[in-house]
């Protein structure tokens, strides 16, 4: 007897002794019923998306952040979508309009919370790990995604409807391609995170007193949709939002705060010293002489004559002043964040040269757009790979690109901020990932030990002899100086160093295999006490349990929708190590998925017409097709130079896969009519559950081992497998 037929029966068991279910029994008007979902799915999504910046911005989060933080709303709000199939006592209608509006105020109680656990829990310096995360996570996300969830499975199955289908779950979907579109297109462009939530109240408040008549009492309508109009008010007022984004850096002083596009971009001031965070990581601060000058000076003086120069990033921190002092006739100054320039430039002494041109784009997509511009020398000044956002400057691909825009004699200069006399094993191997794949694309890489490893690069004989390069081109230096600078000891240092390297098989960065991003996240869960394995195998053996514990027809929900949120999640991933930051990213490929979804569960019918166990098998195979066809046309480069062709791709593939899992929900709900109405909240639930751990698991665990286009091919032949699985169960019976 095979594990799930043992399940099967201790099932059947307990279903003997369960008690009817219960018979739906609120009476709304069809327009009624239509408002109502769309507008749960409106503020889940919405408020999914807000605290996702939020959780980044408080955990100094990365891509894993953000993986774990979708997959605990998707797991807890499938319990909440399971609790609510099988609750079985009457709710009034106005408790379920009063949920509502609590809905809509949780999202604000959780900015508050996250204000306070900077403030008072994470301790400036303190670097928060992923146990730490997940913790915070988990106890302040339960109140909103258990309701939501309930709510959601409770009203499919108690509100009167002649037939039971998917109409309930496109609406909802609607909902939320309807917010996510709102908020990535609009909101996300002229209002802050506190303020997009307290529009949400408001917009919530209108609905149910406008179109709901929830509450009865005049009175009382009165008084919600005043608290409305206060709130948003209230934080529509820039002191007020002002004070509160403050308390987040203790003992600085904010001088500006500013939810950008890119990032939540603030300034602070302590003892004149003012510093520019993006998402609470440091990404510039007042003129430091001698990082600014090791930055510049070390690729420069390379070269004999540098006349042309690209900096990208850390203008502010004084690199632009020292490239000034070249005198070139060409200086292109690039930022990842066009707002680090638009609000630096307020606070910190702007770059001393009458030739600079600052361009409102990153250096990355710069240098794809530009095809004549050709650069003495290119320096990356950008932070290290702790992102995929950053991870985009340390590839295989950035460096083709960087060579092909050097003239001949050009050189390349980047930084790690791991150095020193001594670095740990996970250091050593991020310092031989960035060499290697730095001597792919170069002839000539040496490294410059000190505080930070710079790297520099040319198709010329690279030198450590810098006493030696300052006579021939004497700039003014203070740090970068024969006084300071040895070159025997340099290049002792550097030999020590690379010997350390090793061959470097394996070891290459690319941007659809980031070694390097994944060398540093696993440093950081070493640094903070964690075990990145341990989790992949809990995430592993859950994922097999739920597979196992599933009937026929929601083991193909299940697969779908694991499928569908893994490729999901890294072309969310391959669209930010392109093209940008998943501060914006993540929103729009999310309401594209959704759009997806929406389209499936309207589509179907009219492609399958009558709803069969054959169809609902090859639904799953033409997942497989997709996951194929996204490695076919990831392998084809030229698709993703032009910006706008890749990203229609991108955007394509991510929209497809929502079609089949819209899709599969559908023909499920119309195969499983033993189960009636409480059907819709166990097949929305283990869809949300395989959501969830499909959110987490490539990404995180098989993307590492496997890279972008083999984890595309395991999630193939998974859906392969379950559609030939459900295919043979049909037949034996």
């Amino acid at each position: 007897m095979c594990i799930r037929d043992s399940l099967n029966i201790f099932r059947s068991k307990k279903t003997m002794i369960q008690p009817a279910p219960l018979a739906p029994h609120l009476e709304m008007e069809k327009r009624r019923v239509t408002l109502l979902f769309i507008l749960l799915g409106f503020i889940s999504m919405v408020s999914q998306l807000v605290l996702l910046r939020e959780f980044v911005k408080t955990y100094h989060g990365n891509e894993l952040i953000i993986g774990i933080f979708i997959a605990i709303w998707m797991i807890l709000t499938s319990l909440g979508a399971w609790a609510g199939s099988t609750y079985r006592k009457r709710i009034r209608e106005t408790l379920i309009f009063r949920g509502i509006v609590i809905l809509s105020v949780i999202p604000m109680v959780i900015y508050v919370l996250l204000i306070i656990i900077t403030r008072l829990v994470l301790l400036p310096g303190y670097e928060p790990g992923m146990f730490t995360s997940v913790c915070h996570m988990v106890l302040l996300t339960i109140p909103f995604t258990l309701v939501s969830g309930f709510l959601f499975s409770y009203l499919s199955r108690t509100i009167r409807k002649q037939k039971v289908d998917a109409g309930f779950y496109m609406l909802d979907s609607l909902g939320s391609l309807v917010g996510g579109g709102v908020f990535g297109l609009l909101l996300v462009f002229f209002l802050d995170n506190i303020q997009v939530l307290a529009f949400l109240f408001l917009l919530t408040a209108i609905m149910v007193v406008v179109l709901f008549g929830y509450p009865q009492r005049k009175a009382e309508k009165g008084f919600l949709l005043l608290a409305g109009i206060l709130v948003c008010g209230l934080m529509m007022v820039p002191r007020v939002r002002f004070g509160m984004e403050g308390l987040r850096y203790n003992g600085e002083a904010l001088v500006e705060s500013k939810d950008t596009p890119f990032g939540n971009l603030s300034f602070t001031r302590q003892e004149g010293q003012v510093t520019g965070y993006l998402d609470r990581f440091p990404v510039l601060q007042s003129y430091d002489l001698a990082r600014s000058e090791e930055t510049v000076h070390y690729p420069a003086l390379q070269h004999p004559d540098p006349d042309s120069f690209l900096l990208i990033g850390g203008g502010f921190s004084g690199t632009a002043s020292e490239v000034a002092k070249y005198d070139p006739d060409v200086f292109d100054y690039c930022e990842v964040n066009p707002w680090i320039y638009r609000l630096g430039k307020k606070y910190l002494a702007p770059p001393g040269s009458d030739v600079l041109r600052f361009i409102e784009m990153d250096g990355r997509s710069w240098l794809m757009r530009t095809g004549k511009d050709q650069y003495d020398v290119i320096i990356a000044d950008v932070g290290d790979p702790l992102t995929l956002g950053w991870n985009r400057y340390y590839t295989l691909e950035f460096y083709q690109l960087v060579r092909s825009r050097l003239t001949p004699g050009g050189v390349f200069g980047m930084h790690l901020s791991t150095g020193g006399s001594y670095v740990n094993v996970e250091g050593g191997q991020v310092l031989a990932s960035a060499y290697h794949t730095l001597s792919q694309v170069f002839p000539q890489v040496t490294v410059v030990p000190g505080y930070a490893t710079y790297f520099l690069a040319s198709r010329d004989t690279l030198s450590l002899d810098f006493p030696a390069l300052l006579e021939r081109n004497p700039v003014p230096t203070t740090y970068v100086h024969p006084d300071y600078l040895d070159a025997g000891r340099l290049t002792f240092d550097r030999d020590q160093l690379v010997e350390r390297f090793g061959s470097g098989e394996g070891s290459v960065n690319r941007d659809l295999w980031p070694r390097l991003f994944y060398m540093n996240i696993s440093g950081w869960i070493s640094r903070t006490g964690g075990k990145l394995g341990a989790a992949g195998i809990l995430s592993v053996l859950l994922f097999i349990l739920l597979l196992f514990l599933y009937p026929r027809l929601k083991t193909g929900m299940y697969v779908a929708g694991f499928t569908g949120a893994g490729i999901q999640i890294i072309l969310i991933m391959v669209m930010q190590s392109l093209y940008g930051f998943a501060y914006m990213v993540a929103p729009l490929m999310i309401t594209i998925f959704m759009g997806g979804l929406v389209a499936g569960t309207i589509t179907w019918k009219h492609i399958w017409h009558q709803p069969s166990t054959p169809a609902y098998t090859a639904l799953l195979w033409i997942m497989a097709v997709l996951a194929a066809a996204g490695v076919i046309l990831l392998k084809t480069e030229q698709l993703f130079t032009h910006r706008f062709t890749g990203q229609v791709v991108i955007g394509l593939l991510n929209f497809l896969p929502g079609v089949v899992v819209g899709s599969v929900y559908g023909l499920s709900l119309a195969l499983s009519e033993r189960e009636g109405s409480s059907g819709i909240g166990k097949l929305y639930s283990a869809d949300l559950a395989g959501a969830a751990l499909g959110t987490f698991i490539p990404p995180v665990f098989i993307l590492p081992l496997l890279g972008v286009s083999n984890t595309l091919i395991l999630l193939c032949g998974m859906n392969v497998i379950t559609g030939l699985y459900i295919l043979t169960r049909w037949q034996k019976r």
